[in-house]
């Protein structure tokens, strides 16, 4: 038997999981679900199914959650890290609303769930293979998460001075082999920057990143 916490404010949305992954008993194998619709009953659920010597083998937890007064747990991401600690192999999925760069980049970076998927990308079938995919030790990360994910990366690249000048400079016609003169930077680190910044905006040759650069507003 495996046990799977279900964490959202909605109960229809709730029961919906419940719908499409109870179909699937034949892949996913005998299932039992457990409730909670708020970061305090939450808690309640993860320290009782301890207190019993129990693990969910899933835990999927939206992460936009109302708390109760007293509650110690703010959120969607508490209760992963709350499970994290409480239960190691227990598998954990966030579904989130937010589409917010920065918001995605910290859950990524500070709670670490096994899978990240935004809401506006979920269906009862698509569910199901996350839920697989991850039930089976891969990590997912939904389209929608990975764009971001993949803003923040250029912005964190066009964040470095020696970047930005780089790309001015060949903007304004300077050669390559000149801007060791501009910059206090190696030839080869300079090749090196170019190389990395072409790889994170998917271009080809340093004309096209340029091009990109500018459209983009980075510099």
């Amino acid at each position: 038997m495996s046990k799977i916490l279900l964490v959202d404010d909605h109960p229809l949305i709730v029961e919906g999981y419940v719908l499409a992954l109870s179909k699937s008993k034949a892949e996913l194998g005998n299932i039992e679900f457990e409730k909670a619709f708020d970061c305090l009953t939450a808690k309640e659920t993860i320290d009782a199914a301890a207190a019993r010597g129990e693990s969910f083998k899933l835990a999927i937890v939206d992460f936009s959650l109302p708390t109760k007064e007293g509650g110690t747990l703010e959120d969607g991401g508490d209760i992963v890290a709350y499970i994290q600690k409480m239960m190691p192999n227990c598998k954990t999925i966030i579904l989130t609303g937010h589409t917010e760069v920065i918001t995605i980049y910290n859950i990524v970076k500070n709670i670490r769930p096994d899978g990240l998927v935004s809401k506006h990308e979920i269906t009862p079938d698509n569910l199901l293979e996350i839920v697989k995919s991850v039930m089976g030790g891969d990590r997912y990360q939904s389209d929608i998460v990975k764009h971001c994910l993949s803003e923040i990366v250029r912005k964190e690249v066009m964040y470095d001075d020696y970047n930005r000048e780089i790309l001015v400079l060949l903007s304004k016609g300077y050669k390559l082999q000149e801007l060791e003169n501009h910059i206090p930077l190696s030839n080869p680190a300079i090749k090196k920057r170019l190389a990395k910044m072409k790889n994170v905006f998917e271009v080809s040759d340093t004309a096209n990143l340029i091009q990109l650069v500018l459209k983009e507003g980075f510099v």
